[in-house]
């Protein structure tokens, strides 16, 4: 009688993921994988275009930073120490004249490391001498230096000077031979340059590893969460629900673990109500088969001792009604077992519509016999039903013995058998005695006509009015048929 969980249905969904992906293409797609490739593409292009941002803002730093003492040269001073040292230098007459060069050479000795000049003849304009900044001789200015020197001057100087690690500026400087045109060139930026360079590529490997980062965090959240709520399924809590978490392997995955959770609920919902109901069952039964039983007994010792000859028809008469009290007993608990159990799917077979009248015509002849008065309604019909005799036998014999049992025979018991809309239709119809007004409050022998006519594709509607007029309508589905009315 206890009603046994369903496993191959919580199975089936342990097992649907898999069958998902081997019978759907679209699942052979590693969804998690080609979500983490699109983001490591668009972690790649914002790193790029973060550090391309971040470097082109370098002109604005190097406003605000060229401003604190020692950073930047000072041009003005530059030019009036250049301007008095001029005085005492004669401007040599070519770059190939040693002496000239030699002597000319303390000109640059007030130049930091940062400063380099080239002079040319103001008037010709030929070259006659340079001095380079002592930077870039240094060997501190190493190849990371000259790489980004490469970088920033030949892709960046012409667009936005300051990004240029070289800073040019001209000046005329009168010399006592003649005047000569000084070109400054000015390294003062590289001091933020290689420390803002840094600071760049530092911008972009953030950009570069937030969105992977960001993406295996969500990741984990979502496998944490699943980890708790499997836990608190072996911990027998299945009332809180999984969360969605998109269309991915996880995704699928917590909606496949919440339908096995709600499938589990379910049924051991069903289980726990079931073997309650079993156990109120077999305790009323107890309780009731007791009475006609000890009875029983009590008749046939009387029988047994001989007592009272003129007397045993009337015990055996008793004897027999106990034994049909015992049999409605026994049948009731059939009835709720079939109820209760897990429904199969009969054998259908197309039965005649004339088959099922005349298995109606036999009860209504019964309630003659046993005092009712009937009024049946036959239309002129032909067709077929797909059914399972015995069991629409139990159907129709649960119906009819309701009104045996709780039937009022002081009205009569009207019955309506039709089709409409591809369907055969039975109406029952009785007056319930006063002191049955509730009929069968389990109702346990009108559940189990409702579960048949669910099996045969059909419906069983049951109704009481406040006249104490029981309705019963039956519907099956009829594949074909001609209708008269």
């Amino acid at each position: 009688m206890t009603k046994k969980v369903n496993r191959k249905k919580i199975l089936s969904h342990a097992n649907h993921f898999s069958i998902l992906h081997d019978k759907n293409p679209l699942w052979k797609i590693p969804r998690i994988r080609l979500q983490f490739l699109v983001t490591i593409l668009l972690s790649f292009l914002l790193a790029i275009g973060g550090f391309s941002l971040t470097w082109h803002m370098m002109p604005c730093a190097w406003k605000i930073v060229r401003h604190i003492p020692g950073m930047d040269l000072d041009r003005d001073a530059l030019k009036k120490d250049l301007t008095e040292r001029a005085k005492n230098y004669d401007l040599p007459s070519s770059e190939n004249n040693k002496q000239e060069q030699d002597a000319f050479a303390s000109f640059f000795d007030s130049l930091d490391s940062y400063t380099g000049i080239a002079i040319y003849g103001s008037d010709d304009e030929y070259f006659r001498t340079q001095h380079t900044a002592d930077i870039i001789h240094n060997k501190n200015w190493n190849f990371f230096t000259q790489m980004i020197f490469q970088i920033t001057y030949s892709n960046y100087a012409k667009v936005v000077p300051l990004n240029g690690i070289e800073d040019y500026f001209e000046i005329d400087i009168d010399f006592k031979n003649e005047t000569g045109k000084l070109y400054v060139s000015s390294f003062h930026n590289s001091k933020l340059t290689i420390p803002w360079f840094l600071f760049s590529i530092g911008v972009a490997l953030f950009l570069l590893l937030l969105l992977p980062l960001l993406f295996l965090r969500k990741k984990v959240q979502d496998i944490g969460i699943l980890k708790d709520h499997i836990l608190q399924m072996s911990g027998g809590d299945l009332h809180q629900p999984i969360r969605p978490m998109g269309n991915d392997e996880l995704g699928i995955l917590a909606r496949e673990l919440d339908q096995m959770r709600s499938t589990l609920y379910t049924n051991i919902q069903q289980e726990t109500e079931s073997r309650r109901a079993n156990q109120d069952l077999i305790t009323a039964m107890s309780h009731d088969l007791r009475t006609p039983l000890t009875i029983l007994h009590g008749y046939l010792d009387i029988l047994a001792l001989g007592r009272n000859p003129d007397q045993q028809s009337e015990y055996i008469r008793r004897c027999l009604q106990k034994t049909e009290d015992i049999q409605q007993l026994t049948d009731r608990m059939f009835e709720y077992s079939l109820v209760y159990e897990p429904p199969q799917s009969p054998v259908l077979t197309p039965i005649p519509l004339t088959d099922l009248q005349l298995t109606l015509t036999e009860h209504l002849d019964f309630l003659h016999l046993a005092g009712f008065q009937t009024l049946e309604t036959f239309a002129p019909i032909s067709g077929q039903i797909n059914g399972d005799e015995t069991s629409l036998k139990r159907l129709f014999q649960n119906l009819f013995s309701n009104i045996l049992k709780y039937g009022d025979k002081s009205e009569p018991v009207t019955l309506q058998f039709f089709v409409r809309n591809s369907a055969c239709q039975i109406i029952l119809s009785n007056a319930v005695k006063p002191v049955h007004s509730d009929i069968e409050s389990n109702r346990i022998g009108l559940k189990s006509a409702e579960k048949i006519a669910e099996l045969h594709h059909g419906t069983l509607a049951f109704r009481q009015t406040d006249e104490k007029q029981f309705i019963v309508s039956v519907t099956l589905p009829v594949f074909s048929h001609k209708n008269g009315t």
